[in-house]
């Protein structure tokens, strides 16, 4: 009885990205054997290198039997088994919005010419698509790169340099100028409706009603004669304002639970969206909820998640930001724009094959679209570019912080050319301070620091146990009803209090803004009459404790509101960021710390500590402290340092004050740091359950020798127990790794001595299983390495002498494993 045996060299399917799957000598083949009732034994490689001269009947011409290789390649590819295993999006719904763009495990084109790179590359099946939720492999993906540069420098004459010294190198930067361009429209596009929108609440403009409420008052001769608001202490105007604002939340909602991805579990956590349980192993990923920043950290240090930074979840994170924003409930836009930019900058690098099908060159524009998002959302290039290096990115080398640099610029011009607030300004909270601080001022700095620092902890720690009780509770299955619910509570509660009936934006440009030295003075503004009255309660001036309690008592109940808002509201199914509600609630306690000092420099002039004050005059800015606040609350929760100080800086366009923010935040770092060592984007990785390596964190190994260290239950394919590899039992074992959730490693291939002979990835496993759907499931399989072959050590025996096996491992010819002496 004869033995009909195949070889499954993995092919390449068009349209993917690109890794190195196979390179060194870890890594190796599958084969499979099978009986038939008659006939000869034949063998069939999709590659032309691996031949068996062991076989009398492949001995034939080389021109015939490279024909019948070239067939055999081209019936592979045109009999493509597509990746069997279940990737995030393959059960996500197609039906409406933009439809999915399907992309294979293997790329139709080998970039590893033959012609240029010798006979051992040729028809190797380097590995184009990775599954999602798994890992990148950077050393493959690395090793793709130099052969696609040897591959391009291989090219000689005029287009040879043409391609290696001017297309080539400027691809990069051609791509951060386009996901800059980009990011500078959304960002606007996003603005523009947002203030729009944010303004029906409270009225319409009777000129233009597609005006805002600022564009429309800036357009009046005085007080805003064409802005028609709402009777603000009537009942119709209170249930405007709160069923505008639950109708925006709710079309939100619903357009990101109908986006949301049903994703196979491994027994474990796959993401912070991840929440209603549909089956013991599928549950639905929302993508386009929450901030966005801990998913794309964990992508950047080469973690998958197929859809994530796709189109349908651009579309879905653009407009339900907008609606989020324009709603009231506490939700920053920063975050959600760091996901916007890196969806551009992931989607844009399908133009060049170079960064699309190379998913560690992807990631470098990912990073720098990164830090163009915090450009946009701040208007703070300089401060974007640290945010993506202090916070969001893994690796970040010098030519991709100049990249990150330059998109953050041409994203910051693009905004400020759109002027989405028609005030011809960058800066997003202009400030105009004309006083310098004086030392006794730093111990309030310091306590603001300190209160920033606590509040960033206890944040972390509730929210978390928050979002632990809204999954394991029947919470998580209704999310669109908890969006609901929270938004209709938040605008009810906050109506009645003017700091927290505005806007996020509106309420922290106005606690950093300085009152005049004579308030009766002050030119009335060119604005609405709720700002108008938030200016007049902030602006005290007087030596008596009791005109100042009405402002403190407002601002102390907005404290609290805005500080238990922010807690249960970060992680409902809508797009939500953690920037801008952290530093609404910093610059509050602030803006009250400051109030108080105006009081005390007022009414106790005459102390020693206060000598540097001019008598019956103003001595300190309270502004000052709340942009101190809100720095300090943003460190304290974010664990963020030189990013924040260079973006207040940076909003407000004042350098004066550097120093007292340096203060605060460090302080805050510090005290953040003793009760909590991770910040909140940290611990939603680890909730999450995404592998991420953290530099900065310092691991203490304990044990001594490596054998401590090993695993002892590890799974092995061992190629001398045939009856143990068939592709029934080798499934099985796939699928044990599986549920282990270990999908994205791999089997060390061993002998019976328990001698390490390779290495192969699951994936590759389990795609060369695939293709053996039609065989019997008892069908024995072999594994093989090319490098190992006669015919290669003989054409080039000094290329790869470490390949070559001692003796002892050397195997009969008549195996198919057939791994011989050198």
């Amino acid at each position: 009885m004869a033995s009909d045996q195949t070889n499954l060299e993995p092919h390449r399917a068009p349209g993917a990205s690109e890794s190195s799957s196979g390179a060194g000598g870890g890594a190796s083949r599958l084969s499979a054997s099978r009986t038939v009732g008659s006939g000869a034994e034949r063998r069939w490689s999709v590659d032309t290198h691996n031949r068996d001269h062991s076989r009398p009947n492949r001995h034939t011409s080389s021109q015939l039997s490279r024909s019948r290789s070239h067939h055999a390649v081209s019936k592979a590819q045109d009999q493509a088994v597509p990746f069997p295993m279940l990737r995030a999006e393959d059960e996500a719904p197609t039906s409406w919005l933009i439809p999915r763009v399907r992309s294979a495990l293997y790329d139709s084109e080998n970039l590893l010419s033959a012609a240029h790179l010798g006979r051992r590359n040729k028809g190797k099946g380097i590995r184009a698509w990775y599954t999602s939720y798994t890992t990148i492999d950077w050393l493959h993906d690395d090793i793709r790169e130099q052969a696609r540069l040897r591959t391009l420098r291989a090219i000689g004459g005029t287009k040879g340099w043409w391609l290696n010294h001017v297309w080539d190198p400027v691809q990069g930067w051609l791509l951060v100028v386009l996901v800059g361009l980009l990011c500078g429209l959304f960002a606007g596009f996003i603005s523009e409706w947002t203030e729009l929108l944010a303004s029906w609440k409270t009225g319409y403009c009777r000129a233009d009603w597609r005006l805002s409420q600022t564009i429309c008052c800036r357009m009046s001769a005085a007080e805003c004669e064409y802005w028609h608001a709402w009777e603000p202490r009537s009942l119709s105007g209170r249930a405007i304002f709160v069923v505008v604002g639950g109708v925006y939340t709710l079309i939100a909602a619903i357009l990101v639970v109908k986006s949301a991805t049903r994703v196979t579990m491994a027994n474990r956590g796959v993401s912070s969206s991840v929440e209603t349980s549909v089956s013991p192993t599928v549950k639905m990923a929302y993508y386009g909820a929450g901030s966005g920043i801990p998913e794309v950290k964990s992508i950047l240090a080469g973690f998958v998640i197929h859809g994530f930074l796709g189109v349908r979840i651009l579309v879905v994170k653009t407009f339900g930001l907008i609606l989020c924003c324009a709603s009231g409930i506490m939700a920053g836009k920063e975050g959600p724009m760091v996901q916007i930019a890196s969806s551009l900058g992931n989607i844009s690098t399908r133009i060049f094959d170079k960064y699309y099908k190379n998913e560690a060159k992807k990631r470098e524009i990912i990073s720098a679209a990164a830090a163009a998002g915090v450009s946009v959302a701040f208007g703070a290039p300089i401060g974007g570019v640290l945010f993506s290096l202090e916070e969001v990115s893994y690796f970040f080398p010098n030519k991709t912080m100049l990249r990150s640099l330059t998109c953050a610029l041409v994203a910051a011009l693009v905004l400020k050319a759109y002027d989405p607030f028609g005030t011809g300004k960058l800066v997003l909270f202009q400030t105009t301070y004309d006083m310098d601080y004086h030392w006794f001022e730093m111990l309030a700095f310091v306590i603001i620091g300190v209160f920033g620092g606590l509040y960033g902890a206890l944040f972390c720690r509730l929210n978390m146990a928050v979002n632990r009780l809204r999954k394991s509770t029947w919470i998580g299955r209704y999310p669109i009803a908890e969006v609901v619910a929270i938004t209709t509570l938040t605008l009810a509660v906050s109506y009645q209090n003017p700091f927290t009936r505005i806007g996020l934006g509106e309420l922290v440009g106005s606690l950093f803004q300085e009152c005049p030295t004579i308030v009766s003075d002050r030119p009335y503004p060119t604005s609405s009459d709720e700002e108008s009255e938030i200016e007049k309660l902030l602006c005290v001036a007087s030596s008596k404790l009791s005109d100042y309690l009405p402002l403190l008592s407002l601002l102390a109940l907005a404290l609290l509101n805005r500080a238990f808002f922010a807690i249960v509201t970060f992680g409902i199914k809508v797009p939500s960021g953690l920037v801008l509600p952290s530093m609404s609630i910093g610059a509050v306690f602030g803006r009250m710390v400051g109030t108080y000092m105006e009081y005390l420099t007022r009414a106790h002039s005459g102390l020693a500590v206060f000598s540097q004050c001019p008598a019956n005059s103003r001595c300190v800015i309270p502004g000052i402290y709340a942009l101190v606040g809100a720095g300090a609350t943003l460190t304290g929760a974010t664990h963020t340092t030189i990013a924040v100080v260079a973006i207040l800086m940076e909003l407000t366009g004042n350098l004066i004050y550097t120093l007292p923010v340096l203060v605060g935040v460090m302080t805050a770092r510090w005290v953040a740091e003793y009760f909590s060592p991770s910040g909140i984007y940290d611990m939603l990785l680890e909730h999450a359950g995404h592998p991420y390596f953290d530099t900065k964190t310092q691991y203490i190994h304990t044990r001594r020798t490596a054998a401590e260290l090993m695993q002892t239950d590890l799974e092995t394919v061992c190629v001398d127990y045939e009856n143990e590899n068939t592709l029934e039992l080798l499934s099985a074992r796939l699928a044990r790794i599986s549920e282990r959730g270990l999908a994205d490693g791999g089997f060390p291939v061993v002998n019976s001595r328990g001698h390490l002979l390779g290495w192969i990835a699951c994936a590759e496993l389990e795609f060369a299983i695939a293709r053996c759907h039609a065989l019997d499931p008892a069908t024995v399989c072999f594994l093989n390495n090319p490098l190992w072959q006669m015919d290669y050590v003989a054409h080039n025996p000094t290329a790869m002498p470490h390949y070559r096996l001692p003796t002892e491992f050397t195997r009969a010819k008549h195996n198919p494993g057939n791994l011989t002496k050198p």
